[in-house]
Formats: structure tokens, C-alpha cells, sequence
């Protein structure tokens, strides 16, 4: 039998699941990561109030970022920056999610962004979160601690959704998706 790469796949908390204080219970992630024994993913609607880009740039030498959020990524290497972008710019290091989104996690993405010569669209994450496979399967299949449901990455869902709704509409296109199955 042969199991589905999820790679590039929105996976949003069910509303089922019960309130987590990491903020994963309203979560949407992008999947960035799924190999054999385990899958990544960078949660994309949980905004650090208060932490920057240009506050974090800084330290490391860049300068003119602007005031662009950094997102909460998951819980594991929050000191590790994620960059989520549109595919009209990568380097060597940018690993493709979808034919449109893709991910860099070194220094590159945040020069070029600095230089006004990076990705049109992109969203700055710290950290991701991590499950082995088998876990991650049965909380997919509803037999786990909480409840995930796919949907796939877009430009749209991923950067033109307003963070603030981004998890509301993403279950308002689950279920959209969900009743044109039934007619289909």
C-alpha cells in the first residue's frame, strides 16, 4: 500500500480539538517535512506580538528588513528562522513545497529580502512542529490525542488570508471542498 505524501499540504487543527496554550488548537500549518518516520510542519497564523523581522535582522548583521512579523512556527528550534515564500525567488537551499511555495531556512532569503530582491510573497517563522509518522497518521484519521484535516497549499490560503482568519477560512474551505465532493 502506498501512503500519501503530504508535503505542501495545509494541515488545520479540527475544532474538536481541545484549547493547547502552545496555540496549535487553532492552528494552520504547512507541511515541510514528510519523510518515513517523521513530518514537519510551520504553523502560519500565530503572530509573536511585538517581535519583527528588522528586531531580529539586526543581530545578525542585516539591516532595513522592515516590520515584517515573525510567526510561531511550533515548538521545536524556536530560534531557528523559516522563511515560507513564493517561488519567484530561491537559492540552492530553498526546498520546493508546492509549484508555488516553497522554503529557506538560511541567511540568503533574509538578505535578498533586505535587498528588495527576495520573494514577492513570504511569511518568517520560528520553529515548527514535529510528529513521527504514526502519530501524525492516526490524529489524520481521528483516532489520535487531537484531529487534523488537509487542505492543499495556495498563494492564497498561505499568504493572502489574514492571519487573524486564516484558521476560520481554511475550515470554511474545508467544508466547501467537502459538500462539492457530494454533489460531484
Amino acid at each position: 500500500m502506498t501512503e500519501q505524501n503530504y508535503l505542501g499540504q495545509l494541515t488545520i487543527a479540527n475544532p474538536n480539538n481541545g484549547i493547547e496554550p502552545n496555540g496549535i488548537h487553532k492552528s494552520v500549518n504547512i507541511i515541510v517535512t514528510h519523510a518515513d518516520d517523521l513530518i514537519a510542519a510551520v504553523q502560519l497564523n500565530n503572530v509573536y506580538p511585538d517581535l519583527t523581522l528588522s528586531k531580529i535582522s539586526y543581530n545578525m548583521g542585516i539591516d532595513h528588513m522592515g516590520d515584517f512579523p515573525i510567526y510561531r512556527g511550533g515548538g521545536h528550534r524556536q530560534n531557528k528562522i523559516h522563511i515560507i515564500h513564493s517561488l519567484d525567488w530561491t537559492s540552492v537551499s530553498t526546498v520546493p513545497l508546492t509549484d508555488e511555495i516553497g522554503i529557506t531556512g538560511d541567511l540568503s532569503v533574509l538578505v535578498a529580502i533586505s535587498r528588495n530582491v527576495g520573494p514577492e510573497l513570504f511569511r518568517a517563522c520560528a520553529g515548527y512542529h514535529l510528529w513521527d509518522h504514526y502519530q501524525y497518521q492516526k490524529e489524520l484519521a481521528g483516532e489520535g490525542e487531537r484531529r487534523w484535516e488537509l487542505l492543499p497549499a495556495t498563494l492564497e490560503r498561505v499568504f493572502h488570508w489574514d492571519p487573524r482568519h486564516q484558521y476560520k477560512l481554511a475550515l470554511e474551505e474545508i467544508a466547501k471542498l467537502s459538500v462539492e465532493k457530494w454533489f460531484a
